[in-house]
Order: C-alpha cells, then sequence, then structure tokens
C-alpha cells in the first residue's frame, strides 16, 4: 500500500501584500506532477486547506480543481485543521464523495466512524485493504468544563483519547492482520514538535503527547509547518508540513510531501519527497556593496534585506531595488544600532510633545538628519491642520440651536 501525504496549504495566504497565486500554481502542481509519478492507493491531506475561514472564491477555485486532479489518481480525503471552516467542507462534501473520480472525501469534523469517522479503501487490486481514522482539528470548547479552575490540560487530553479510542475500536471491527492497513490522520499538535519561529503559539493546555496517539501503521498529522518526524510514538507519524515557507521564521525549512508504503504486520516506511517549486524567502545582512556582489541569488524571492555601514537615507529601498531588481523587497531597513538621536531629553515623567516622539521614534528606526526632519515638519503640518480645521456644521445642530435662541411660547 502506498500513501501521499500531505498538509497545510493555506490556500489564500497573502504574504506582505503580496498575492503568492503564481507560487501556490506552481507548488500544487509539483504535488499532482508527484501523485502521477508515484501512484499512491490513497492521498491524505492533514488540514489547514485554506487560510482563512472564509476563502476567497479564487482560493475555492484552486483547491478544488487541485484536489480533482489529485482524486484522479487516487481516492483523496482532506481534513479541516484550525483556519478552515467545518460548514465550508460540509458543503464541500455534498458536492463530491465516492463517485467523483476515484473518491473525494472531506471531513469536517470529529464524527462516529458510521457517519464517516473511518474510511475504508482497497489498495494493491483488492489485495489489501486500508482503514483510515480521521480527526479534524477539535476545538478545546468541546471539551469545556463547568468549574472554577476552567478547561485544564488533563481534559483536553482525556477528552482527545477518549475521541481517538473511539474511532480505534471502530477500526478494529472485523480487523484481518493478514491484508488489513491501520492508519489515523489527524489535525493536531503533538508536544515535542518543533514549530517554526513564525508560527502562532500554541497554547500548551491543548495538545497530547505522542504517547498518546494511537498504534496504527502510519499517523498522518497537520498543524505545523516544518516537516519532521514525531520522536516517542511506537508506529510512525509525520508531520508533512506546510508545501509553502508562510513567514521567514520558514525560510530556512526544506518543504515536502511524504510518501508511505506498508504492508500488513510491517513497519511502514515513509520518505519526504522535496518540494522545490515557488519563490524562496531569502534573508540579507550587510553592506550595499556586498549585496551588489551577490545579487544574482536572490533573482525570483521575496528578499528582507538589512544593510549595514550607511547613514540613515530615506532612499535606502530605491537604491536596494537598484541592486536587486529582479527580488521582491520585504521591509527594507538598516541595521539597528544606537544612536544619540534616538535619545530623547527631557524629564522621563514628563510627556513628550507628539513632534519629539515621532523624531524619537524615526531614529529607532533607522531614519535621522535631514530625511527625518522634513518627515517630521510634514507631521507638524498636518497637526496643525487638523488643530486649526473648522469642522462643518451639522444640521441637526443647527436646529436645536435656533429652537434655543426661539423657545416656543404657548399663545395666552
Amino acid at each position: 500500500m502506498r500513501l501521499l501525504h500531505t498538509s497545510d496549504w493555506h490556500l489564500g495566504h497573502v504574504f506582505h501584500g503580496h498575492p503568492r497565486e503564481d507560487d501556490f500554481d506552481a507548488v500544487l502542481s509539483e504535488i499532482v506532477a508527484i501523485a502521477q509519478e508515484s501512484q499512491p492507493d490513497l492521498i491524505v491531506h492533514s488540514g489547514d486547506l485554506f487560510h482563512h475561514s472564509r476563502p476567497t472564491v479564487r482560493a475555492m477555485t484552486r483547491a478544488m480543481r487541485t484536489l480533482s486532479e489529485l482524486a484522479a489518481i487516487a481516492p483523496t480525503v482532506v481534513l479541516a485543521g484550525n483556519h478552515d471552516s467545518p460548514a465550508y467542507f460540509e458543503f464541500f462534501g455534498s458536492l463530491t464523495g465516492p463517485s467523483w473520480g476515484r473518491g473525494l472525501f472531506f471531513a469536517d469534523r470529529f464524527r462516529p466512524a458510521h457517519e464517516g469517522g473511518v474510511l475504508t479503501f482497497d489498495a494493491c487490486g483488492g489485495e489489501q485493504r486500508i482503514r483510515l481514522a480521521v480527526l479534524p482539528f477539535v476545538h478545546p470548547n468541546r471539551f469545556w468544563q463547568r468549574s472554577a479552575t476552567g478547561t485544564s490540560y488533563a481534559d483536553y487530553a482525556e477528552g482527545m483519547r477518549g475521541l481517538q479510542a473511539e474511532l480505534m475500536r471502530a477500526m478494529h471491527e472485523g480487523y484481518d492482520p493478514d491484508r488489513d492497513i491501520l492508519l489515523f490522520a489527524a489535525h493536531v499538535y503533538v508536544t515535542g514538535a518543533k514549530r517554526s519561529p513564525s508560527e502562532r503559539a500554541v497554547d500548551d493546555d491543548f495538545e497530547i503527547g505522542p504517547a498518546n496517539l494511537p498504534e496504527v501503521s502510519y499517523t498522518a498529522l497537520g498543524h505545523i509547518h516544518r516537516p519532521q518526524t514525531v520522536r516517542g510514538p511506537k508506529f510512525t507519524a509525520r508531520y508533512a508540513g506546510s508545501p509553502l515557507a508562510i513567514d521567514f521564521g520558514e525560510a530556512d525549512q526544506s518543504k515536502s510531501v511524504v510518501i508511505v508504503d506498508a504492508e500488513p504486520g510491517r513497519q511502514a516506511r515513509a520518505l519526504p519527497r522535496r518540494l522545490s517549486s515557488g519563490r524562496r524567502l531569502t534573508h540579507f545582512t550587510g553592506t550595499l556593496d556586498e549585496l551588489r556582489a551577490s545579487a544574482a541569488q536572490y533573482d525570483g524571492t521575496f528578499l528582507k534585506p538589512v544593510i549595514t555601514g550607511e547613514e540613515p537615507d530615506a532612499l535606502l529601498s530605491h537604491k536596494i531595488a537598484e541592486i536587486v531588481p529582479h527580488a521582491t523587497l520585504i521591509n527594507p531597513a538598516l541595521a539597528c544600532e544606537a544612536a544619540a538621536d534616538a535619545v530623547m531629553d527631557g524629564d522621563p515623567g514628563e510627556e513628550p510633545e507628539l513632534p519629539d516622539a515621532f523624531r524619537a521614534y524615526l531614529a529607532r528606526e533607522g531614519l535621522s538628519g535631514a530625511a527625518a526632519e522634513s518627515t517630521v515638519t510634514a507631521f507638524t503640518h498636518l497637526l496643525n491642520e487638523l488643530d486649526d480645521e473648522t469642522l462643518p456644521p451639522v444640521p441637526a445642530e443647527e436646529m436645536l440651536r435656533a429652537a434655543l435662541e426661539n423657545p416656543w411660547t404657548e399663545a395666552s
């Protein structure tokens, strides 16, 4: 039996104001090509198909087009992640199903085995049978208990163990060890998994320990963007990770999908298949001359440059853009160095005037001298315009004033 495991596409993600449609098209085409080459018996997407719970029509179109291409190769199962809307997934599921290609299935929320929590697929021409338990993202509120202390780690971990045990019991009903291969897919944070610096912090109260994962041939995990094997469980468990770097905290990561080969009664073999499509996220720290010497390597990348050895200059971004015209610049800046201009004089308990506070802020951001003063002058001019502005009369206020000046009196 062969499985292709992918996860965390985050379709619709916009990177510092730059849509990444070309990057998504390139990496999704690469994933489809890998599926065509490897010819899996089953494809699993372990959650966060979209970046927003209300995806755009364009993101939904891209998702359905790619999933349809995958479903034409092998049955494809997609779990809802914490970024996905269960209601949207329920709608997608109502339109698809076993007749969509070789089968396209959406797991919108936790469901008992007889309602879609356990799926069965033939493999190897029917000689083997895949039994897949699916556990989409489960919000901690499911296990909320009215108590003085609220929901605790023990509540969540125990609740998740209960849901998994229910699915495992169903998978073992009629289990044939010579034919069946048991798989588990979940969108969850497992204690000890290495997060990327850019990922939102995961509340430690809402995680599960690796020992809590069920004993199956392979566990396909989603939620963490860094591809990795989970350490601790007896059987193989992996995060496939995101196919594109979502932020600069993931810039150094090698992105991948996972190809899993398994047989009844044997340890599964999971091998990452590296992805190379989409623009890279790169850093640069150094002088303008050093950037000029290595400019070619940043062509076609998102580049976050930090320039050293330069005086504050309002034209810095323009100079960098001339050196690397084929890179997309993200927040170019001077290296932060302590500057005398950044220190404000006066009593520390005394609130500064707005222009002085703005001047200090610019200095902290690396802008001082003539460029900073011209910016402060423009800022002060705007403040003065606001102070001098006379608001237009409000009709209701004018009517009220007129009524008060000419009160009505009852005729005698």
